[in-house]
């Protein structure tokens, strides 16, 4: 064989079919993810074909950005976050493609109305998939404090009439029956939280989020759990 020019090389385009079977781990990821920070849109009521987008902070895109292009040719620009006062103008990048099937598939399984649980989706899920399905969610819309000799919690943060029966029932399966739920009033309005404090119970969430090889998964969340 010849040498192949690299500039010759094309990344294959986004397949929907591999996002609907759940082809490899990391598009069990990216679906967690992208219920998190995800967007299914279409650019205007004449359009057929919906727009994918996520949007995260430029520094953890290094490595969101990796998982993506191990599923295709997603595209990527820069916006700025309009959406608080507390990262208001902070710079974002959003990866992003158009695809009239995995559009539609996200919709059915309700990535358009977030506010309900994802039991649709994970229901496609086998134990593996899931697990990194809350990974990525987790990398999106999850939060970890931990604080040696001080306060330590995860939490997961959603708009203020989110149904959090998929993760009380996830914290249920795993052994954790302690959790709270609170509203959170904040100068951009009202959010709903649920989060764990009991030290037992985060490394019990911990062990299941992160008890594999599997290398998907952003760093700076996993580490802070050595602090443990």
């Amino acid at each position: 064989m010849g040498i192949v020019n690299k500039f010759q090389m094309k990344i294959k385009k986004v397949s929907a079919i591999d996002f609907i079977n759940v082809e490899t781990l990391s598009h069990a990821y990216l679906l967690g993810l992208l219920w998190a920070d995800g967007s299914v849109i279409f650019a205007n009521n004449k359009a057929k074909t919906p727009q994918i987008k996520h949007s995260t902070k430029k520094e953890d895109n290094i490595f969101f950005r990796k998982i993506f292009l191990n599923t295709g040719d997603w595209g990527i620009y820069e916006t700025r976050n309009q959406g608080s006062f507390t990262k208001k103008n902070n710079i974002l990048e959003v990866n992003w493609t158009s695809n009239r099937e995995l559009g539609e598939f996200l919709i059915e399984n309700n990535y358009r109305n977030k506010i309900k649980s994802p039991d649709k989706i994970l229901s496609k899920l086998n134990n593996i998939e899931k697990q990194l399905w809350f990974r990525g969610f987790f990398d999106g819309d999850g939060s970890v404090t931990i604080i040696p000799k001080g306060h330590h919690s995860i939490a997961f943060t959603g708009h203020k009439e989110q149904d959090w029966y998929f993760i009380i029932k996830l914290f249920n399966e795993i052994g954790i029956n302690k959790y709270k739920e609170r509203i959170i009033t904040s100068r951009g309005g009202f959010s709903s939280q649920i989060r764990i404090t009991n030290k037992k119970d985060l490394n019990t969430f911990h062990k299941y989020l992160y008890n594999d090889s599997i290398n998907i998964s952003l760093s700076r969340k996993r580490e802070k759990f050595k602090l443990l």
